[in-house]
């Protein structure tokens, strides 16, 4: 991509583009774990259009488990170290991945922008709704499918709920659930 210029602002540059713009603003996607994006740079984005902002993560199987080297696999053969949130080819610079999960992105947002939890959750739920065009999902309202996530101030998970039953929460880890309840 392109970088932001002042003559040329490039696609960085529709981000800040008016709703009624030709071309329309675009939505983005933000990498908020720190490696690929500089907290700076997703405040400064974040804060250009948070109802276009859509936090993902590129976390790799290395994500969870403690930092040190993991052994290769049939798409990277080279052993994998990890330190913190970021996974190189073991003895090099060589970016495989980053470790940060969607939850680690609400809670940088937050701590980054100084954004409150249900902005930077929004970015998560409602956001993504409205970039698939599906007003029935992305919130809560009588009638809709209620999966949901219940947050701490942190942005930290309190409770799963999926199909409007509590299925894991911080005090009693899963509870009488199975993937095959979500039908």
């Amino acid at each position: 991509m392109s970088g932001l210029h002042q003559r040329a602002p490039g696609l960085a540059g529709l981000i800040g583009q008016r709703e009624d713009g030709v071309p329309p603003p675009p939505f983005f996607s933000l990498l908020a774990d720190g490696v690929h994006v500089a907290p700076a740079v997703a405040t400064l984005l974040f804060r250009a259009a948070p109802h276009r902002a859509l936090l993902i993560s590129d976390a790799i199987e290395l994500a969870g488990l403690p930092d040190g080297v993991y052994p290769g696999h049939a798409q990277i053969p080279c052993a994998q170290r990890k330190e913190g949130p970021v996974a190189t080819i073991e003895g090099t610079d060589t970016l495989i991945g980053a470790c940060g999960t969607v939850a680690d992105a609400v809670r940088n947002l937050v701590a980054w922008s100084g954004c409150g939890v249900a902005a930077a959750a929004r970015t998560v739920t409602e956001n993504v709704a409205a970039l698939m065009c599906t007003a029935e999902r992305g919130g809560l309202a009588e009638g809709q499918r209620a999966d949901f996530v219940v947050l701490e101030e942190d942005g930290s998970v309190r409770e799963t709920w999926v199909s409007g039953r509590k299925v894991w929460s911080r005090v009693d880890g899963w509870v009488n659930w199975s993937p095959h309840d979500a039908v």
